[in-house]
């Protein structure tokens, strides 16, 4: 699929009263945009914890199913980005060769709503899975290559 033709370009922003968390204390405000990049997509998650916190996420790369090394060394893990279908697009986070986290995008019919799931490991080893549904309020963004990072790789950055 070409990127700048990807039904999941654009930015969404969270609506909270669909949040629906079995493990954590979600945050109230985020606003996550996709972004069509060389080969594959950009995502940036801009919001804050449930204490108002700001977090800031940026990775993106080819959606291969290619395990990338996430910057920060080992101990940060490798991220799989993978797209299931045209409106399904999965990423794993893996730590020490362990899935950590699993998410999926999935573009609902109406074409303005993404929900998306995490599941993952609860402390006490316990499968969890939180819910939130995103609202599209701009379509179709590019991504703008940092011309001093190498063009092959798309991964730039995981902030936490």
């Amino acid at each position: 699929m070409n990127p700048s033709e990807d039904p999941f370009v654009g930015a969404w922003e969270l609506d909270p009263s669909t949040l629906d968390y079995q493990f954590g204390r979600p945050g109230r405000r985020a606003l996550y945009t996709i972004e069509a990049a060389p080969g594959g997509l950009m995502f940036t998650l801009d919001g804050g914890d449930a204490d108002g916190r700001p977090l800031k996420f940026r990775y993106g790369g080819e959606l291969d199913g290619r395990e990338q090394a996430l910057p920060g060394g080992e101990a940060a893990g490798v991220l799989i980005l993978n797209r299931l279908n045209e409106r399904t697009i999965e990423s794993v986070l893996k730590r020490g060769g362990k899935v950590v986290d699993r998410w999926t995008r999935e573009l609902l019919p109406d074409g303005k709503t993404m929900q998306i799931i995490q599941y993952g490991l609860s402390p006490d080893g316990g499968e969890l899975r939180n819910t939130s549904l995103y609202r599209r309020v701009a379509p179709g963004l590019r991504y703008q290559h940092d011309r001093r990072l190498p063009k092959r790789r798309l991964l730039r950055s995981w902030i936490n």
